[in-house]
Formats: structure tokens, sequence, C-alpha cells
């Protein structure tokens, strides 16, 4: 079965079990350009993160503020302009179980391949920000149950952010009940050591491990190398994209503040930016199909 022909959950069950070499790195995206982007890089997968979709929809920081309809509503836009999976952050999944399961339904609709739930209590924050706080063990299980029972092929990765509140043994211990909810990977938010990371493997064996290589921390990210060692699947790279187009953005406006013209500043060409939205290949469609004669009108119409 071709990528093509799959569904995103298949195709993103394919790529988790392949014999890929090395982990699945998904860079975020947050739009269908940035998307775009990630694609004619060559990635075979993308991260949709809420704080980059908070940030540039709303242009607020990662607080809670970014609901289901915010994230369905950017993924489906995403899914129309790209092939590859997209693995969605759905936060704490919007409410109770009952909500998580209707979250999930609502990403699988809007072509989400996969989508991950966290342990934090509502209202949520950056997994990179200081005051997070998670709940009780068996509300988190709750809320993968309710994934799990909700998902048609949506893949549910289940993420905790016990790491830094609470240690690694209590990491283990969610990654081994949340395995046992049926989970299709585990998430661990921050940066386990090696004994860490071996013995969340060890809770929950033959589950794919997904880590977090945010920008979005006091230092930069190690590279893929390392997590491999730690033994990660798919590596997520948030907002890497997003702050760079920041960075880029307001060099180019202080130039052009300034100086009057953002000549000399690094940007895409303009060719180059459409050749990237499909600019041709509407152009020829455009074309051919105003070529065709209008239809002669029907007689028995008058």
């Amino acid at each position: 079965m071709t990528p093509q022909s799959q569904s995103p959950g298949e195709h993103l069950r394919s790529l988790l079990h392949s014999d890929l070499p090395g982990p699945l790195l998904a860079p975020g995206c947050f739009d269908a350009l940035s998307a775009r982007l990630v694609e004619e890089a060559g990635f075979e997968l993308a991260h949709v993160s809420g704080a980059a979709v908070s940030a540039v929809s709303l242009g607020l920081p990662d607080l809670g503020f970014v609901g289901a309809t915010d994230m369905v509503d950017t993924v489906a836009r995403i899914r129309e302009a790209v092939s590859i999976p997209l693995v969605a952050d759905a936060d704490t999944g919007y409410g109770g179980p009952v909500q998580t399961a209707r979250t999930v339904r609502r990403y699988e609709q809007a072509g989400a391949a996969a989508l991950h739930i966290e342990d934090q209590v509502l209202p949520k924050r950056c997994g990179h920000m200081a005051g997070k706080e998670i709940v009780p063990l068996d509300e988190a299980v709750a809320r993968l149950e309710a994934a799990v029972g909700a998902r048609g092929d949506i893949a549910v990765i289940a993420r905790t952010d016990a790491l830094s509140v609470a240690g690694p043994g209590e990491v283990v211990r969610r990654v081994a009940a949340f395995a046992s909810c049926g989970v299709d990977a585990v998430f661990v938010e921050g940066s386990p050591d090696e004994d860490t990371a071996k013995r969340v493997r060890d809770a929950a064996p033959g589950v794919p491990l997904v880590l977090n290589a945010s920008e979005s921390g006091a230092a930069d990210p190690a590279p893929a190398g390392a997590h491999a060692a730690l033994g990660a699947r798919v590596v997520l790279s948030p907002v890497a994209p997003l702050l760079a187009a920041a960075g880029a953005m307001r060099t180019a406006l202080r130039a052009l503040r300034t100086a009057g013209t953002a000549a000399g500043t690094d940007r895409m060409p303009w060719d180059e930016f459409n050749e990237l939205l499909g600019l041709a290949g509407h152009v020829s469609l455009e074309e051919r199909l105003s070529a065709r004669p209008s239809p002669s009108p029907d007689p028995t119409w008058s």
C-alpha cells in the first residue's frame, strides 16, 4: 500500500514501525505555508503545535488560550496543502473524558494522523514554562481511555509532563499506565537522561517513544543523534520554523521602517515563493479550462 492510498493514521503507523534509520524528525508548522516548507524540505511528517497556533492565530502565549476549534481549523487547512502526516497537539483534550473523546473524533475528521494528549491540569501551560501542574494518574488515564475508545484510524500519543514536576519515577509509573490503555506512542516532555529513557522503554515495551527537541527551552536542544541514543522514534521540533520566521519578519520590518526598504534582508525570492505555492500548475489548469469553447445553447431551453 502506498502512502497516497493510505489514510493519515495508517501512513503514520507505517512510519512509526518502519525500519527507517534513526528517529523521525517532525518540524513544527502553524499554517499551510509553513507546512509546505516542511514537506518541501523532505521531512516525513510535521507537528502542529498549540503554542505555535496560539502565537500565529491569536497573538497569545501558550497558556491554554487555544481551543479545539482553533486547532481543528488549522489542521484542516494544513491537511489540504500537504500529503505528509500531521501530529497535532491536543493539550489536555480540552475538558474531561467526554470532551476528550469528541476532540479525537474532530481531529481525525480534520485529517490529523495523530494527536497527543497530556496530563497537565487545566488551564495548561507550555511544557517549558515554570508553574506546571499534573493531574492525578487516574484522571490522566481516564482521558486516554476516552481517547483510545473514540479513535478510528488516528493515532493516540500519551504525553506526560511529570519529569520536571514529580521526577523520573512518576514518569515511568505513568508511562506504564498509559501503555496499558492501548495508546500508539508515549511522549515524555522534557530531557530524560539515558537511565530514565531506558526505564521508560522497559515500562512500555514495543510502544514508540516521542521526545521533544524544542527551542523554547533555556538552551538549544540536543541534535537528533542524542535522541536516537535514548531510543526515540519521533523527535518533535515544534517552534524552530516559527522562531525563524518571526526573527526574519522582525528584521525585514525594522529595515523597512528605518531605511524605507527591506532590500538586502534575507528573504525568499518572489519566483521561488510562487513555485512553492504551485502557481504554475494553477495557471496551467486555468488556461486549459479557459480555452474550452462555450457550449452551444440548447434550443429546447427557449
